[in-house]
């Protein structure tokens, strides 16, 4: 145990505040909620306030690594970047318990009535859990040793299920985004993919636009082009 989470325990008192913020953040999106959008149900008011603040902890977790590199003096802060992401995956982890639970009787099969994302915005969600569920197993200090070299590519993969998250909680209830807690996400999320691009072009400058994650960042444009398009232009 002590070398899975050898780096938490020694920083215990960092994990300890953070544990009681990230509390605090989801408390104040269940209010939020329960008071507004939900109109005190308890079951929509779970799943809504554990999704907004899981998606949220994931957007702070890549804006960060965009504000490391303006101001490399803070990269001594990284630990906050894995405990957004950390916490930010146990959220959203509750939110599709919570979604199976109340919307899907608990029989979580019954979300893939269709397995087309663009009729079933859920299977966009799906794949971006399984992705992070996989990030977040290889996050651990014990991860980081054993993989080597092949654990930044292993980690590379949470810009793809950035790219999924954010269509699926933008196609699943947009009008449940048009609030406080939604324009927080979004403001987030808009930051979180301006320093991704404007470092992407940097990055890709410096190596005359000829290295393979020059080829991998341009994908991964495309994809978000291609995929916008046919989620909210071609029907």
């Amino acid at each position: 145990m002590s070398r899975l989470f050898g780096g938490a325990m020694k920083d215990w008192r960092f994990v300890l505040n953070f544990c009681v913020f990230s509390f605090l953040f989801w408390a104040a999106e269940f209010a939020f909620q329960y008071f507004g959008p939900s109109e005190g149900q308890i079951g929509p008011s779970l799943y809504r306030s554990f999704g907004l603040a899981g998606a949220t902890f994931f957007g702070l977790s890549l804006l960060s690594s965009s504000l490391f590199r303006f101001r490399p003096a803070l990269a001594r802060y990284w630990t906050v970047r894995r405990a957004f992401g950390v916490v930010g995956f146990l959220f959203i982890a509750l939110h599709v318990l919570f979604v199976t639970n109340f919307l899907f009787e608990g029989n979580p099969f019954m979300a893939y009535y269709s397995l087309n994302p663009f009729e079933n915005p859920l299977i966009f969600g799906a794949a971006a859990f399984y992705i992070l569920l996989l990030v977040t197993l290889t996050s651990t200090d014990w991860a980081v040793q054993k993989l080597g070299g092949k654990w930044k590519a292993v980690q590379r993969l949470v810009y793809f299920a950035f790219m999924l998250s954010i269509f699926h909680f933008i196609s699943t209830n947009p009008a449940g985004l048009l609030n406080l807690a939604g324009y927080f996400l979004l403001l987030v999320t808009a930051l979180a993919l301006l320093g991704e691009l404007y470092w992407f072009i940097q990055v890709a400058r410096q190596r005359n636009f000829k290295s393979l994650g020059t080829f991998i960042g341009l994908f991964i444009i495309l994809l978000y082009i291609a995929i916008a398009y046919l989620a909210f232009f071609s029907k």
